[in-house]
């Protein structure tokens, strides 16, 4: 059984994971986020940790929303690599 802590909020992401966010991605951050580790009470939502570095989503509208805010022109400073993973 892993071990996953820390809730990564939207201001941090470029200190966690190096990626430069902007006010759209923002929204839509609002609107998938989730600040319950074990994604509860939403239907498509997603939850960084901290320790380790990873993404966790379930719902396809979720997965969609992750790959439209990290992508490769985000990138300010390599912080070396993050799993992502999708829970059912």
């Amino acid at each position: 059984m892993s071990i996953f802590l820390g809730n990564t909020t939207f201001d941090q992401v470029r200190e966690r994971l190096g990626y430069q966010l902007t006010e759209e991605d923002r929204k839509i951050w609002n609107q998938f986020h989730n600040s319950h580790a074990d994604l509860s009470g939403m239907e498509s939502c997603f939850h960084i940790f901290d320790m380790p570095t990873c993404i966790q989503f379930k719902g396809e509208a979720a997965k969609n929303a992750i790959l439209k805010m990290f992508t490769p022109d985000k990138i300010v400073e390599a912080k070396g690599q993050f799993q992502v993973y999708e829970t059912k």
